[in-house]
């Protein structure tokens, strides 16, 4: 489901403190800072509980693309309870909600959620792992509730695939060499999880393979160049030519939670 967020934030603004919408709509802090930053609600309970919070009548809540928060500041009630007051129907400016029958989604066995198109393709849906939460995801990527709470990311496929995937919102410019390969900020790198078995085997090929590499310090996006597989020492490179600020280091495997092979990047928006 997507939601304006912008709107979401104004109309939570009015009424309430974040942890007190959040409280009243019945899902956590991080959870509510993800829909405000992302516009994308994961869990059918959290919109549920958004409509409670906002006490909307039930002839808004049986047509959510038509809901618009008013601009008319003057008239905006300061209560939460009269928070509905500030809802008004706008057929040109909606609240776009996307609501995906989930019958129709089916998992592999590696929690991958995907979804047959009409024209043959197949819509993938994975946790996406937004740039601020680097820190936390080496803290709770082990936790069902925390990876549950993550954003979605969706990519059109041709077919279904096998394996776990996660995506990462790219940060910083170490992977930014100006060149049609480049993975820059803001990106959304999209990697397939390695196994721990693999990590025996050389992980890289051609001088040089893109990974995900998760470890206890956060999460890098780095370029594997060499790998010494007897003492489990991988060593990492930036693609930026300015190796003063990116220097070459090495990471020990045992150091190391999870590995994600870079299969896809989406670029930014603003880039293209």
């Amino acid at each position: 489901m997507r939601i304006d967020e912008k709107k979401l934030q104004e109309i939570i603004d009015l009424g309430w403190t974040k942890s007190g919408f959040a409280k009243e709509a019945q899902m956590s802090r991080v959870t509510l800072d993800l829909i405000l930053k992302f516009g994308v609600i994961n869990r059918t309970k959290h919109w549920t509980g958004i409509q409670k919070a906002l006490k909307l009548k039930p002839e808004y809540l049986s047509n959510p693309n038509d809901l618009i928060l008013s601009r008319d500041d003057d008239a905006v009630p300061r209560t939460g309870n009269a928070v509905r007051d500030y809802i008004t129907r706008v057929g040109n400016e909606a609240i776009p909600v996307d609501l995906v029958d989930e019958t129709e989604i089916t998992k592999n066995q590696s929690d991958n959620e995907y979804r047959d198109l009409d024209n043959g393709m197949v819509l993938m849906s994975m946790p996406l792992v937004p740039e601020y939460a680097y820190a936390s995801y080496a803290r709770g990527w082990k936790d069902p509730e925390y990876v549950v709470e993550l954003p979605r990311y969706n990519i059109v496929l041709p077919k279904n695939e096998k394996g776990r995937f996660r995506a990462f919102e790219v940060w910083g410019d170490s992977m930014d060499d100006r060149s049609r390969d480049a993975i820059c900020h803001g990106d959304i790198a999209i990697g397939r999880f390695v196994e721990p078995d693999l990590w025996r085997h050389k992980l890289f090929i051609n001088g040089g393979t893109d990974y995900v590499i998760v470890t206890h310090d956060g999460l890098i996006i780095k370029r594997v160049i060499k790998h010494d597989i007897q003492e489990g020492i991988i060593t990492c490179a930036s693609v930026n030519p300015d190796k003063n600020e990116y220097p070459d280091f090495q990471v020990s495997l045992s150091e190391v939670y999870e590995l994600y092979y870079i299969r896809k990047i989406d670029r930014d928006w603003n880039r293209r």
